[in-house]
């Protein structure tokens, strides 16, 4: 496969990750605001999204990039190095902190601790979105280079 494809289907889906938790946070947003209990219904979009489009989507960017590396060595491994850490805390803060929280908002005995989980998912997913776009503007503008 050519290095150009491999660019676009790792660029393509950089953007489909952060699109998606993008996409989700703006809903809840927006549901949120209409109700005290809409943040729950925010938070289990963001949770659906980030694990049927989001973790399809970094598994994609993770494979892609790899095989562009293994492929077509280029140099300059600091921006890789840099994206690869960034992926990194974004894949691990969705996995670690995320889906725990969302298990046990499921299992809360109370309206109040369910909302307090669920915004803290919400949370969460702003942190990855900021992890996310961090990692697409080092690995497209590489800054100082």
């Amino acid at each position: 496969m050519s290095y150009d494809t491999l660019a676009l289907i790792h660029s393509l889906a950089a953007y489909v990750w952060l699109g998606s938790l993008f996409g989700s946070l703006v809903f809840a947003t927006l549901v949120t605001r209409r109700s005290e209990n809409g943040v729950l219904t925010g938070a289990v979009a963001v949770v659906r999204f980030a694990t049927r489009v989001g973790l399809p989507a970094a598994i994609i960017l993770l494979i892609s990039g790899i095989w562009m590396v293994a492929a077509y060595p280029v140099g300059n491994g600091l921006w890789i190095n840099l994206g690869f850490i960034l992926w990194l805390v974004a894949a691990v803060v969705g996995s670690a902190l995320m889906h725990p929280a969302a298990r046990r908002m499921r299992n809360a005995t109370t309206d109040k601790e369910s909302v307090a989980l669920a915004k803290r998912i919400i949370w969460i997913g702003g942190g990855e979105i900021i992890a996310i776009a961090i990692a697409i503007w080092v690995m497209g503008a590489k800054p100082g280079s």
